[in-house]
Order: structure tokens, then sequence, then C-alpha cells
């Protein structure tokens, strides 16, 4: 098969979701890092009267980013997972790596119900001028799930694919 000397598909397979958790790890960093900004003393009261504004702008599609690719990670660890135990590799040592970071990826989502209503408090401006306060709580709980399930599922990943079989 000639596509096969420029790219083997199999291999893009294999590391898809090593791809994907990389870009969610990073995009996470990057929201860390972007929104603490507005938490630094000498932005902390214009922070209190653009954050609303700002999180309704850019909470949106900030959300279809993360889901779509938690989505193909999902995907891609899936099809690994599957492909394994069909081909015989049941008990093969990447299987569980592709297990455990596929859960660890999905397992992001355990977070939502700790973090929509920080970000329903920014959006709403519920604090009535405290905004910096509601991300401070959602910057809390997103460095947490950044450093867990996150950076464990990449993790994961990387092993998984570093196991030649």
């Amino acid at each position: 098969m000639a596509s096969g000397l420029i790219l083997d598909p199999r291999t893009l397979l294999r590391t898809a979701p090593l791809i994907t958790s990389t870009c969610t790890l990073w995009y996470s960093l990057d929201q860390d890092f972007f929104l603490n900004t507005f938490l630094h003393p000498e932005h902390r009261t214009r922070s209190n009267e653009i954050l609303p504004s700002y999180f309704g702008v850019f909470f949106g599609p900030g959300v279809v980013r993360v889901l779509g690719l938690l989505a193909l990670t999902l995907t891609g660890g899936g099809y690994n997972i599957l492909t394994q135990r069909k081909s015989g590799l049941g008990s093969s040592a990447s299987l569980s790596w592709y297990t455990a970071g596929t859960l660890l990826a999905a397992s992001h989502l355990l977070f939502v119900p700790a973090v929509a209503p920080k970000i329903q408090a920014v959006v709403e401006d519920t604090s009535q001028g405290l905004s910096t306060k509601d991300l401070e709580g959602w910057l809390t709980i997103h460095r947490l799930r950044t450093w867990t399930v996150d950076l464990a599922s990449w993790a994961c990943f990387a092993v998984a694919i570093s196991i030649v079989e």
C-alpha cells in the first residue's frame, strides 16, 4: 500500500489521542495564563467591569473547542481500545494506558457541576461588580482539573504510544 509509505494511518490513529489531549492541555494552560491577567492588582477594578461581557463572548467558543477536542480524544482512545481488543492484543501493555487515558479524559466532564455556577456567576455578574472573585473560584477548579485529569490523560496517552508492540 503506497499510502503507508508516506503516512501510516495506523500510526496516526495510535497517536491521535496524544495529539488531541496535548491540544486540550495546552488550551487549558493558555486559559489559565490569559484569564489570570484579569486578577492582577493593577487591572482588578477594570476587570470587575469587563469580565461579565468578556466571559459572555469568550466562553461559548471556548466550550465548543474543549468539547470538540474531548470528543476527538475519546474517539481516538476508544478506537485504540477497540482495535487492540479485536486484534487479540487485549492484554497488551498499551491497552491499559489507552483505557486509563480515555477514562481520565472523560472525567474532565465530572468538573462541570463545580465550574458551571462560577461561570454563570461571572457572565451574569451575580456578585454585582466583584466578578474577579468568581473568576478566582473558577480558576481554582480549572487548575485542579488541568493538573489532575488533563495532565494525567496526556501522560497515559504518551506512555501508550511509546510502548512498542
